[in-house]
């Protein structure tokens, strides 16, 4: 049986959670991807909505991360954030996010200066920004973004606007923490409605307006995402769980698939015949309670997202985020030189672009193990010394995860959070089945002081 619990390294991993980011990713693909595959979307118009939505799929990626890092992080930053404790956050952030990246923007940058002193147009995909010394040092600060307003032609490959967007969340997060704590003795469901509302924003500006992907500020689509995602996970921690809990979080979770879905589609029959607008965006507010959801549960669409193909496909999610755009970009770059328009691909072409997918997902696969992950081992290996001082010279403000196994609740086998504190784990935490002292084991794996950065950036991931 497929549980929602997948042990990495003795720490606990919400497996729903990181099958679910496949899905968001391979929706943003979809967008992307849609206007030179629109021969085949006309074939299939009941996915069109759906398809049309993708760019939401942003928004998930930023509740999701918020989420995830809260739970993670949120109590080893201590009851005041110190300079150490930060550093050491941001480490691993850093260790997870920047090796593939950096590979990325130095290949695009190397491809855009080719294809420029070839005399060919650079902008028949997209726009992109100089080949030069600086603009190619501000990339790889992932601060492109910083003061920017426009998301075209701020990177130099199109998603990377939000990686620079999530580097600036994660220095904030630090101060987020300190601005929340107050409220992390709220009732649940008041915790649940303020991560509603913090995601309001986008979703009545979405109703009022309809505001494209490319036209919405990148600023209020960070805040507002990252902010209810690290509501939602305060929320979660302070639920009981029980089969009760089980039962209401699995009800949820249909109900806000239920929401998104007729959602995609009234904002599909809206747009008809009112111009330049997207209403899809309104579906985001629902974001932090499914997340959360799915995070409670172990059942339904937990289960399958629980997978082993799906968290695999989770892990390659931020991989395949960076490459898609790219191989889209270089290969039509190569057809469209002669400044045919996408509009009149001829059918050899047309054939070809699915295609493009699968070669996406084996170059995602490749950046994953060959780059990502032995990169964040690299990263971690050459801070890790100052990282280890940080932690040390914080002392009980830095504090590592202690996990406490109560006896377990009859056929569940939900979802296990990290980051929690020992006094309030036992009350918060859902079982998980004893079997030859792995509850023991699991606990003392937790307090093992040489294992936090390693297994947490398995658990956390990135979300982009």
């Amino acid at each position: 049986m497929t549980t929602a619990v997948r042990r990495v390294g003795g720490t606990p991993e919400i497996r729903a959670l990181t099958g679910m980011r496949i899905v968001v990713a391979v929706l943003v693909v979809l967008f992307h991807y849609q206007g030179p595959m629109l021969p085949y979307i006309e074939q299939a118009p009941i996915l069109r909505p759906v398809i049309s939505a993708g760019w939401t799929g942003v928004e998930a990626f930023f509740v999701l991360s918020g989420f995830l890092i809260m739970l993670s992080y949120g109590d080893r930053m201590g009851s005041s954030p110190t300079l150490a404790a930060a550093w050491s956050f941001l480490v691993s952030r850093l260790a997870r996010t920047w090796p593939a990246w950096a590979t990325v923007t130095i290949v695009m940058g190397g491809w855009l200066w080719t294809v420029r002193s070839l005399g060919w147009s650079s902008e028949l995909v997209a726009a992109h920004p100089a080949a030069d010394a600086p603009t190619l040092l501000r990339q790889l600060t992932m601060t492109q973004m910083w003061g920017e307003q426009d998301l075209h032609g701020a990177s130099y490959v199109l998603p990377g606007w939000s990686i620079s967007a999530e580097w600036a969340a994660y220095l904030a997060f630090p101060v987020l923490v300190l601005a929340l704590r107050p409220l992390r003795r709220l009732p649940a469901a008041v915790l649940f409605v303020l991560s509603v509302a913090a995601m309001a924003p986008l979703s009545v500006t979405s109703f009022l307006w309809g505001p494209q992907d490319f036209t919405q500020s990148w600023v209020l689509r960070i805040a507002c995402g990252f902010t209810a995602g690290m509501l939602a996970a305060l929320a979660v921690r302070r639920v009981r769980r029980d089969e009760r809990t089980e039962a209401i979080a699995l009800a949820g979770v249909w109900t806000c698939l239920f929401l998104v879905v007729m959602g995609v589609f009234w904002a599909a029959w809206r747009v008809q015949g009112t111009g330049p607008h997207d209403y899809s965006g309104v579906i985001v507010i629902v974001f932090p309670l499914l997340i959360a959801g799915l995070a409670l549960t172990s059942r339904g669409p937990a289960r399958v997202l629980s997978g082993a193909a799906m968290n695999y496909g989770g892990r390659l999610s931020y991989s395949l985020y960076l490459v898609h755009f790219a191989v889209l970009d270089v290969v039509l770059t190569l057809f469209l030189r002669g400044g045919e328009p996408q509009g009149n691909m001829r059918a050899g072409m047309v054939l070809v672009l699915p295609l493009l997918i699968l070669v996406s997902l084996v170059l995602s696969a490749g950046l994953y193990h060959g780059v990502e992950e032995p990169g964040r081992r690299l990263v971690l290996r050459l801070l890790g010394r100052s990282t280890a001082a940080a932690r040390s010279s914080a002392g009980s403000d830095v504090r590592t995860p202690v996990i406490t196994v109560r006896a377990p609740v009859p056929s569940i086998v939900g979802p296990r959070t990290t980051g929690l504190p020992a006094s309030s784990a036992a009350r918060q935490l859902p079982p998980l089945p004893r079997r030859g002292g792995a509850d023991e084991r699991l606990a003392s794996a937790g307090r093992r002081s040489g294992t936090d950065d390693r297994r947490l950036e398995q658990i956390v991931g990135t979300a982009s």
